[in-house]
């Protein structure tokens, strides 16, 4: 059996023997866009997170700490996500000088939710508030060996709705294993291992929901393509929300419908993305994915439309490093991606380029 082959078994007889059948534990805390979403273009339009690297990205540093190494440029990195309705998500980091065998970089995340209107409980208005979610992070990656790739970031952030406020503090772990060949790789990612403290005696207090993640990249010479192979919590077994399975009843006739969804399959697939990027010349991938999870959770009235997919593209254009992206979450509509590289000046004379 070929060693990467042999690594990824072994790895998903691993996690899968860590499953829990309760989707989220009373500890759990609500999640947030800020370190939940991906605001970075490529990751969305691949369905999620590229979780196997096959080589540095700097757009990855702050979702995948194993994605940092001496290959990635010194410039600053920039990822945008309008969201819905006034929701907007983002993230800069900069690698820094490695060391070594050592890579690191520090940067921030960030999500704001709009504006509200603040009224007393005799319905007097108290005038517009805001509310945020606010993140500084630092991670590092050693380059064990020219196959093995391991990074661990932490983060502190605050959790903020106007005079509500809680502090966040958590740490992301992930391992890369690339194959000889240098077409392939196998990934491991455990993000938000943390918890949140509430300051206002309002917001809840508990674990921050981790997400246990594998991943499998995998091109072929000569092949103007690259597959890319996600599973998501896999620290949960069942991902449904609660009722999906149940029977429904007709309310004219009070006739059972019994429910015919094949149970155990939904719930596999369900932690299932991936997608596909596409070598469209020198300086130019396109990029295909699709989230099941997300397909599924977002319908609406039994309407799926094309939730889940998800497309995009990254190039360079002069000196300027850019990608974008399209994410279909609802039928009702797509929320855009983009992402910037800002050279710094002492960086000035190096040419970024774009990576798979």
């Amino acid at each position: 059996m070929p060693p990467l082959l042999r690594c990824s078994c072994v790895a998903v007889l691993c996690v899968f023997g860590m499953l829990r059948t309760q989707a989220q534990t009373p500890g759990d805390v609500p999640v947030s866009l800020a370190w939940d979403v991906a605001a970075d273009a490529r990751n969305a339009a691949l369905g999620g997170l590229d979780v196997a690297p096959v080589q540095g990205d700097g757009w990855s540093m702050l979702l995948h700490p194993a994605a940092i190494d001496s290959t990635v440029e010194q410039h600053l990195y920039t990822s945008y996500l309008d969201y819905f309705a006034g929701m907007r998500t983002g993230a800069m980091a900069v690698p820094l000088a490695p060391s070594g065998r050592r890579a690191s970089m520090v940067g921030v995340r960030f999500a704001t939710y709009g504006e509200f209107e603040g009224v007393t409980a005799a319905g007097d208005p108290t005038g517009a508030f805001s509310g945020g979610d606010y993140a500084m992070q630092y991670g590092a990656s050693w380059t064990l060996d020219t196959l093995w790739v391991v990074g661990v970031s932490g983060f502190a952030g605050l959790r903020n709705l106007e005079q509500v406020n809680a502090g966040v503090l958590g740490l992301d772990f992930g391992v890369v294993r690339r194959s000889r060949s240098g077409y392939g790789a196998v990934g491991l990612l455990v993000s938000n291992l943390g918890f949140q403290e509430d300051f206002s005696g309002i917001m809840p207090n508990g674990r921050l929901p981790h997400n246990v993640q594998l991943g499998l990249t995998q091109s072929f010479p000569n092949a103007p393509f690259t597959f890319h192979l996600r599973l998501q919590r896999l620290e949960t077994w069942d991902l449904a929300p609660a009722g999906t399975y149940d029977d429904l009843y007709d309310p004219l006739t009070g006739t059972v419908i019994p429910n015919d969804t094949w149970v155990w399959g939904d719930q596999f697939f369900r932690h299932f993305s991936g997608g596909v990027t596409l070598n469209l010349g020198t300086h130019l991938r396109g990029y295909l994915g699709y989230n099941h999870q997300r397909q599924k959770t977002m319908a609406a009235a039994g309407r799926t439309g094309v939730n889940g997919l998800s497309l995009g593209l990254r190039g360079q254009f002069r000196s300027i490093n850019f990608s974008v992206a399209r994410s279909v979450y609802h039928f009702a509509g797509s929320s855009t991606h983009l992402g910037l590289v800002l050279r710094l000046p002492n960086q000035a004379r190096k040419t970024p380029h774009v990576k798979p």
